[in-house]
């Protein structure tokens, strides 16, 4: 039976009865799909991703364009969409079809088995090309005169439930996965922006492939941007000899965690024991820095490493990072130790935003080109989801992360009434965000300036 005659009645819910069913035509509950498609306009993100790759589908045999597709399976990875199967019901969504240029009654869109192709057929050459276009995307957001620009890296596990290719065993996650590389960067203070994000297998160093992605973002940002201040941080697993002496050789600054061992312990000793004496006097958490040079066998030369020492309930935890940001620059140990503890909003949370709420742990074709491309279509729709922030900047929806603003903004009912002239798209009268949506919208179709302060001054 087709569900859409199936009648449905709710006794005790109303005092007259309710009779549901599927009969409601062209309704769709993806409203978002408008902004986001505003967002993709204004960025022209999608039309640069679709020139960067090569189709090799018969030009004469074509029903669906390339760009089309990648709006297709961005646009709904950014709506909370992680499956290609979901592309079967809503390829026919009236608001999906507007946001890629159709109309309701034009034909569907591109279905499960279309999607799955397109993520089949990259090329790593392709891969290059769309690493370089996101590189660029970011150069733009970096205006015309930024003066520090901060580097995040950070690893993060996701686990594999199939036969992928390079999904391995790690042990320290217990778990067969793979080890992707994100990377993001703050421009004079602002929100951390991807940049990019580096598929690996399971067992690779937290280190590898971090290098050269340091020097390709490096050149790229000193060749529009000669005088900036550069500054790259990761974690203690980060503070090991070939990024220190990456970072010297390309002359910017570099701030890692530093795993604890005995001789830090040793260094520290003192500041240690000024926290653990005012905890015995006071009873209260206390915090104490210090700073101290060190080598360890395999450095080239001795570096200034910064030690907190803190106490908690009579525990006391020691933690230690690596930094050549010096003192007379006013750089002192607690304003460094801060500076490193940004790194929990970037890059960690925005690592689950990536991973968790635009399905950049849903990795699961076999061939690893094909995961990575997938990993690059959730930084495009993260891209797409940071404009939209941008966009609601000075109001309540400026910090909301990439759940919380599609859960408010994106998945809104809509009733599409196609005419012969025009099509009228009606959001509910009593939705509580009109203002907000209002605002977002007005924001979104400004035309673009170049200047990433002023890009929505008027919104």
């Amino acid at each position: 039976m087709d569900c859409r005659q199936l009648a449905i009645d709710l006794p005790g819910l109303s005092r007259k009865p309710i009779a549901l069913d599927f009969e409601g035509g062209d309704l769709s509950s993806d409203a978002g799909l408008i902004p986001l498609a505003l967002a993709d306009q204004r960025m022209q993100l999608t039309q640069q991703m679709a020139a960067a790759l090569h189709d090799p589908r018969d030009p004469r045999k074509i029903e669906h364009t390339l760009h089309d597709l990648l709006r297709e399976r961005i646009y709904l990875i950014a709506q909370g969409y992680a499956d290609q199967n979901d592309a079967t019901s809503l390829r026919h969504d009236p608001v999906l079809k507007l946001s890629l240029g159709r109309t309701p009654s034009d034909a569907p869109l591109a279905s499960q088995s279309t999607l799955s192709r397109l993520e089949n057929q990259v090329t790593r050459a392709d891969l290059v090309r769309l690493g370089q276009f996101f590189l660029d995307q970011f150069l733009t957001r970096c205006g015309e005169d930024p003066t520090w620009i901060t580097l995040d890296f950070d690893p993060f596990a996701d686990e594999c439930h199939g036969a992928q290719q390079l999904c391995l065993f790690n042990g320290h996650y217990d778990a067969y996965c793979y080890l992707p590389l994100y990377l993001c960067g703050r421009i004079d203070g602002s929100r951390p922006y991807v940049i990019g994000a580096l598929l690996r297998d399971g067992r690779a160093a937290p280190t590898e492939g971090a290098v050269s992605l340091l020097r390709r973002v490096v050149k790229a940002l000193r060749q529009q941007f000669p005088t900036v201040q550069i500054l790259v941080r990761g974690d203690g697993s980060f503070g090991v000899p070939e990024m220190i002496a990456a970072c010297r050789a390309l002359n910017v600054n570099f701030l890692f965690g530093k795993p604890q061992n005995a001789r830090l312990h040793a260094l520290s000793e003192r500041v240690q024991l000024r926290a653990a004496v005012a905890y015995s006097v006071t009873k209260r958490e206390e915090r104490e820095f210090g700073e101290f040079r060190y080598a360890a066998e395999s450095w080239k030369q001795e570096e200034r490493v910064i030690v907190k020492a803190e106490v908690t309930c009579g525990k006391l935890n020691p933690r230690f990072v690596v930094t050549d940001l010096a003192a007379e620059d006013g750089w002192t140990p607690q304003a460094v130790y801060g500076c490193y503890c940004e790194r929990g909003d970037a890059p960690e949370n925005r690592i689950k935003e990536l991973a968790r709420d635009l399905s950049g742990d849903r990795l699961s074709c076999h061939d690893f080109l094909a995961n990575q491309f997938r990993l690059l279509l959730s930084v495009a729709a993260y891209m797409l989801i940071q404009t939209l922030q941008d966009g609601l900047a000075g109001s309540e929806g400026e910090s909301a992360q990439a759940g919380t603003l599609r859960l408010a903004l994106l998945k809104v009912a809509a009733r599409v009434i196609e005419r012969s002239r025009v099509v009228r798209v009606h959001l509910p009268t009593s939705y509580p965000l009109k203002r907000l949506w209002r605002r977002l919208i007005a924001a979104l179709v400004q035309p673009p300036v170049r200047r990433r302060s002023e890009a929505f001054a008027a919104g």
